[in-house]
């Protein structure tokens, strides 16, 4: 079973400037033992080719694989103009095989922001597969992906390889359909370890910290102890 960790986890201690991006990183494969990254993109203090690549070498360093980005504002229908790019450039300078994110909020008029997001995920289509790097959405409440039905109805419509549902690794099976590939799953610390471990059969396994976690890094070394022990 492969785990990576989002700095998202981390964000409390990060903007506070109590850590690092390259302190979490170090803990990460020391304290966690994760065998991936995804740092987000609000914790860049420098996007600069040198710093990235620094980033990279540090993690590849570490003997822990720079798995992906974490950017779940990506299809907001307010991004700027360049946004799939810089974020595409960013994700291929750190080496990332996949960028997690999620759809945006159903807004006033739910069919036409969903008409809005398919254009969207479209275009990001397009700059992911010149870019070599596969977007995962996670479902998320609140937004046009609710659960994973929604996300597979959206990803049909746009119908690319390059966009992927990535569901949580404690899914029903039986939500999944034969050609169903996911690049990576998802998973809170606390999820029942047999559950999360048979999942993690699927692929990467993206671990989170609940919401609000006092300690995340404790709450999160545990979870992926136990399911370690889990895994078949």
């Amino acid at each position: 079973m492969r785990i990576a960790v989002s700095s998202s986890s981390f964000r409390g201690p990060l903007a506070a400037g109590e850590l690092t991006q390259l302190e979490w990183l170090e803990r990460s494969a020391t304290v966690l033992g994760v065998d991936g990254v995804l740092p987000a993109l609000e914790h860049f203090p420098r996007t600069d080719a040198d710093y990235v690549a620094q980033l990279r070498k540090v993690a590849v360093d570490l003997g822990i694989v720079p798995f992906g980005l974490d950017a779940p504002k990506l299809l907001e229908p307010t991004a700027p103009p360049g946004t799939y790019e810089d974020t595409l450039a960013l994700a291929t300078g750190f080496g990332a095989a996949v960028i997690r994110t999620q759809l945006p909020q159903p807004g006033e008029i739910p069919p036409a922001n969903f008409a809005e997001a398919v254009a969207a995920a479209k275009n990001l289509a397009k700059v992911a597969k010149a870019a070599n790097v596969t977007i995962v959405i996670v479902p998320a409440p609140g937004t046009l992906g609710e659960d994973l039905a929604e996300v597979k109805h959206l990803l049909k419509d746009v119908d690319s390889a390059w966009l992927r549902a990535a569901p949580g690794a404690t899914t029903d099976p039986s939500a999944f359909g034969s050609r169903d590939r996911f690049p990576a799953l998802t998973a809170i610390a606390g999820e029942p370890a047999g559950a999360v471990a048979e999942g993690g059969r699927r692929g990467w396994v993206i671990v989170d910290a609940p919401p609000a976690t006092p300690d995340p890094w404790g709450t999160i070394s545990s979870a992926i102890l136990a399911w370690r022990a889990a895994a078949p």
